[in-house]
């Protein structure tokens, strides 16, 4: 018994001896929090996920694609009719039948025509332009045409032909007039005469404008 409190006391005072020797720790310095690193280390973080977050989006720039429907085309395609008019073109010598009366005329043509307008007062001239249809010779010192009937607007009332006219022949007779003063219509009548023969009624109509 009394050896083994021996052997006892021998490692305390070894034990002893041990921590005597040993040199004292130095406390460890907790350590010190930098709010600036922090703050570095923060905007390192936002920095990287921002990098990578920019790395993550597509680089190309997506157009929208708009697909146009096709417009419906009429199956049927118009058909156009065009009616040409064909003109109709005056003879240039009007074809008339000749009578058996000796004493006959057809009118050619007429200037002014029926129904011109005319101011008041202007003077003008009539031709008309007769052929003889009939079977006698008007005569150049046989022959006249005169005003038969209707309003007085013409200068002289009667003129000899100026010159014969054959059977088939045509002529051109002149009447100097002028327009009545007031407004309204106006008509007369001439008519050629051999002899005691009257024959062939040349009417004119004319409107005078205020």
């Amino acid at each position: 018994m009394l050896k083994r409190n021996q052997r006892m006391l021998a490692i305390f005072l070894a034990f002893g001896l041990l921590l005597a020797c040993a040199p004292l720790a130095t406390p460890v310095a907790p350590p010190t929090f930098d709010m600036l690193s922090i703050d570095t280390s923060i905007a390192q973080t936002a920095g990287a996920a921002a990098t990578q977050t920019f790395v993550l989006l597509p680089t190309s720039t997506v157009t929208p694609t708009i697909t146009v429907l096709p417009t419906e085309t009429p199956t049927e395609t118009p058909t156009f009719i065009f009616i040409l008019a064909t003109p109709t073109v005056p003879s240039a010598t009007p074809t008339f039948s000749q009578s058996d009366e000796p004493y006959a005329c057809a009118i050619v043509d007429q200037n002014p025509a029926n129904e011109t307008g005319f101011v008041p007062g202007i003077a003008f001239q009539t031709r008309w332009r007769v052929r003889n249809i009939g079977t006698q010779t008007w005569g150049v010192n046989t022959a006249d045409y005169r005003y038969s009937s209707g309003t007085k607007f013409h200068k002289v009332g009667i003129y000899d032909f100026p010159s014969s006219a054959r059977p088939g022949d045509e002529i051109d007779i002149f009447v100097q007039m002028w327009a009545p003063m007031d407004p309204g219509e106006y008509s007369t009548t001439w008519k050629l005469k051999v002899g005691k023969t009257e024959f062939c009624s040349m009417k004119l109509k004319i409107i005078v404008k205020s």
